[in-house]
């Protein structure tokens, strides 16, 4: 097999001009495929620990540390770096196990090659590793280029993660400079501040009236429309009336008949005893009946709902509720005051804190970030609850301060975020409440 020269020097053109660590890594295990022809690349970076880590995979965006491709990559990197740290081509019968070797040959990855990127500058050494897959045999014109290619990669690599700030060996934490930083440092951790924690918010309705579903059916029409201001006894949501108008039409139908056969007996007791006796029957009949058909009539006129106050219609979408089946009692909108709004805030179960009412918060509006509202909680929710989102927050309610003597007032549906202030505590507490309380729940002490 010939190499080409072009190719080589375009890509080590290409990884010396890499704009960031991102980029050199997708250079290394994809671009390397032109010049030597594999079928999987994978790059391996030793973590704090110096236990190697899967940190790149060629024609894989996003890694899965539980996939098994990975944690056999891992397993088998861990028992090269024992036995042979140079580069070779593995020994499946010498080097892995035989689930290894039977996991690797039945993906078709007959052969392994193993290319340390190993590289010393300033008395540091960084190590990083490449391992190559193919079907076919590793010839020795490969081993030389992937041999070249290995020291290139190192340096490029080196260069892409090289840390600004060098160890300096005459420094130590035992100098006075340190001594003083690390006593501010621990002083500072006693320094009291209010502990706050940061939640969505949304203006809601306070007191709204809700319209419900007065009977089951189907919803016809809504005749309003999202912020829509509506006035008393105005028809806002017509429900689909063929069942009712026909109970109603069969109703009146069947009292017309009960009234004709009590009109008969009245007429034919002047003659015959019998349906004089029956008349009391036919009489409770009709009134039957009649009930019959004022319930019905109730139902049929039960399919208009009318507004029962004025305020704002607080709907989403109407067009999603033509056709719509609903039952009795099912929330359809809100008819609610615009001068009458509270907050509701939705503070996660992780970020919880003690609260007390009239506990004091301050509201960022999305459409206004640079000012900001006053406002204090009225009410805390003692059970969480899931949120759109689906994360699990408790829910709290909140008023506003001197919403009167403001001349904008917020409207409903906005949202933004709420700071919520409680007692003081140390600086250490609040940078590492959410640290202590996860090891708290790990170790259960």
């Amino acid at each position: 097999m010939k190499i080409n020269v072009s190719s080589l020097l375009q890509l080590e053109h290409n990884c010396r001009n890499a704009q960031n660590y991102a980029e050199l890594k997708y250079l290394i295990v994809n671009e390397t495929n032109k010049l030597i022809p594999y079928d999987q690349a994978v790059l391996l970076v030793p973590n704090y620990r110096g236990k190697l880590k899967v940190e790149s995979i060629s024609d894989i965006q996003a890694i899965d540390k539980t996939a098994p491709f990975v944690q056999n990559i891992e397993s088998v990197s861990k028992k090269i770096l024992k036995r042979n740290n140079t580069l070779h081509v593995l020994d499946y019968e010498k080097e892995i196990n035989s689930y290894e070797k039977e996991y690797f040959q039945s993906n078709n990855y007959s052969n392994l090659l193993w290319m340390p990127l190993k590289i010393k500058k300033d008395d540091m050494e960084f190590e990083y590793y490449l391992i190559l897959f193919k079907k076919e045999e590793w010839n020795k014109n490969q081993l030389d280029v992937c041999s070249h290619l290995s020291s290139s990669f190192a340096y490029f690599l080196y260069g892409s993660r090289k840390c600004k700030f060098r160890s300096n060996s005459q420094k130590s934490w035992g100098s006075l400079y340190f001594k003083l930083l690390f006593i501010i440092l621990i002083a500072a951790m006693f320094i009291p501040i209010k502990l706050t924690v940061l939640a969505p918010l949304e203006v809601v309705a306070k007191d709204p009236f809700i319209v419900t579903s007065s009977l089951d059916g189907v919803i016809d029409e809504i005749k309003v429309k999202p912020n829509e201001f509506v006035k008393k006894d105005t028809l806002i949501v017509k429900l689909n009336d063929i069942e009712y108008s026909n109970k109603y039409l069969i109703a009146q139908k069947t009292l017309d008949l009960a009234k004709v056969k009590l009109k008969a007996a009245q007429q034919a007791s002047f003659y015959d005893l019998k349906q004089k006796n029956s008349i009391d029957k036919l009489k409770a009949e009709v009134e039957l009946k009649q009930s019959e058909l004022e319930f019905t009539k109730e139902q049929l006129e039960k399919t208009l709902i009318y507004a029962k106050k004025d305020g704002v219609a607080i709907v989403h979408n109407p067009n999603e509720w033509k056709g719509k089946p609903v039952v009795t009692g099912e929330r359809i909108l809100q008819i609610a005051n615009e001068n009458s709004i509270e907050l509701k805030i939705m503070m996660p179960v992780s970020d919880a804190i003690f609260l007390e009412d009239t506990t004091k918060i301050k509201a960022f509006l999305d459409n206004d970030p640079l000012n900001t509202w006053e406002g204090s909680i009225t009410n805390i929710s003692y059970k969480p609850e899931l949120t759109p989102s689906n994360i699990l927050a408790y829910k709290i309610t909140a008023k506003f301060d001197n919403l009167s003597d403001s001349e904008y007032k917020p409207s409903i549906g906005l949202r933004g975020t709420a700071k919520i202030y409680s007692h003081e505590v140390s600086l250490f507490f609040y940078l590492f409440k959410k640290p202590i309380t996860s090891l708290r729940q790990l170790l259960g002490w």
